[in-house]
């Protein structure tokens, strides 16, 4: 698997078991498992599901909402519209990312790191340009990381495992050529704080064949350092001498590289790239080093 954009439809496509489906503007690549048969049936009504389930999320441009299907089966089903006239030019040419996205579900899987599993992957055209890309995937009793640690009176006892899940589960990542892209706490999960964390949200996901560049790596811890400490600033139960950035940088780069098959990066450069890209960009109780705007 790799970055080819341009074919990663047809990759999916041709993973065992995985069968093509069309109805107008709708165009759908299923994966085998328990929906495939229902979704075969149903997958010209997307919208409708979106518009009736459970609404998850709403913006300006994506939607999600969980569905409950005969059998018993919940579904969670995205829909990421078009958002500008460059984007509609660019999808002219290339497969909406939801197939980027399912491809890299697969690789995550490879990984040993649990993902929500995909049902079904499509877009839908008029005229060729294209309207919006839907990606279907199993419906997770999950919570994720960014609410535990915003949200909980003891979090502030259980951020060392924390740190080391997310820590491990970017090495495992990257130990299979895998760059998230925006691996914040958000998008990391458990199903129970003494569960393996899992990873969803790849929207921004690129493959290589062999180790992901020095330079991602760093930026991909930057981020989750930067989000541990914007999302503890929210919960007044953590102390003031928990927001120590060089301690936190420590203690991640020390276990990623304790499950990485490379040396982690310095951690003078995780902390430059935590503050430069995305602390000094928010107004935050602390400095971390540098100005805060």
């Amino acid at each position: 698997m790799s970055t080819d954009y341009f074919h990663c439809r047809e990759s999916f496509l041709a993973l065992p078991g995985v069968r093509e489906v069309s109805n107008g503007q709708y165009r759908f690549a299923l994966a085998p498992g328990p929906t495939q048969d229902y979704l075969a049936e149903h997958f010209a009504e997307v919208d409708a599901m979106i518009r009736d389930g459970n609404r998850a999320k709403a913006s300006v441009t994506s939607s999600a909402a969980v569905c409950a299907i005969p059998g018993g089966e919940k579904i969670f089903v995205k829909r990421n519209g078009v958002s500008s006239l460059k984007f509609v030019v660019r999808y002219f040419f290339l497969p909406a990312r939801v197939f980027r996205a399912a491809l890299a579900a697969v690789r995550v899987e490879e990984a040993g790191v649990p993902t929500p599993r995909v049902f079904a992957v499509g877009e839908k055209r008029r005229a060729h340009f294209l309207l919006a890309g839907y990606l279907i995937t199993e419906a997770m009793d999950a919570c994720d990381l960014m609410s535990y640690v915003i949200d909980r009176p003891d979090a502030p006892a259980g951020m060392p495992a924390v740190i080391r899940e997310a820590a491990r589960v970017a090495a495992a990542l990257h130990n299979h050529g895998f760059y998230h892209g925006d691996l914040k706490l958000v998008n990391l999960y458990r199903t129970a704080d003494d569960a393996p964390c899992g990873v969803w949200d790849l929207d921004s996901a690129q493959i290589f064949p062999d180790e992901v560049p020095h330079p991602l790596v760093v930026r991909e811890l930057g981020r989750i350092v930067s989000s541990i400490l914007i999302f503890a600033e929210q919960n007044p139960a953590f102390p003031d001498d928990f927001f120590d950035l060089n301690r936190i940088v420590q203690d991640l780069t020390e276990a990623y590289s304790a499950a990485s098959k490379t040396a982690a990066p310095a951690a003078s450069e995780v902390m430059a790239a935590a503050h430069t890209h995305w602390l000094s960009k928010r107004k935050l109780r602390f400095d971390y080093g540098g100005q805060t705007s």
